[in-house]
């Protein structure tokens, strides 16, 4: 990412029809990011690259958790630098970090709906055969 993405407001609001995805939850804002597809309908991000660094991976999905914006996440691998497999694994595995810690735990349903949640369709887009 080349700007803060608090930077896209104005896009998103001039350009409401248009679906915005920011990829790598922002990175390095993921807090920013949250917040921005929060605030607009039309604005969504991936969590491509991030199972690599689990605590920074928890502690956005669950401000994305604690923002309600479960549903504006979509899934995502940064293939080919890992793979399917790899991620749905990272992912699955943030909360056993937080056993015996106190800290909350990410939703697990939640996790699957994202993991397996049809983004084609979020965007209103269609697969090409």
């Amino acid at each position: 990412m080349h700007a803060p993405p608090r930077h896209l407001d104005a896009v998103a609001i001039r350009f409401p029809d248009i679906k915005i995805i920011l990829a790598h939850l922002g990175h390095p804002y993921e807090g920013e990011c949250i917040a921005t597809i929060r605030k607009h309908k039309n604005v969504y991000a991936d969590i491509s690259a991030l199972h690599y660094r689990p605590l920074q991976l928890y502690h956005s999905l669950m401000l994305a958790q604690e923002y309600g914006v479960w549903d504006k996440l979509l899934f995502g691998t940064d293939y080919p630098i890992t793979t399917v497999d790899a991620t749905i694994a990272g992912v699955r595995k943030l909360n056993d970090m937080t056993r015996g810690t106190g800290l909350p735990m990410l939703s697990t349903t939640e996790i699957e709906a994202m993991i397996y949640r049809d983004s084609l369709a979020l965007l209103g887009l269609r697969s090409v055969s």
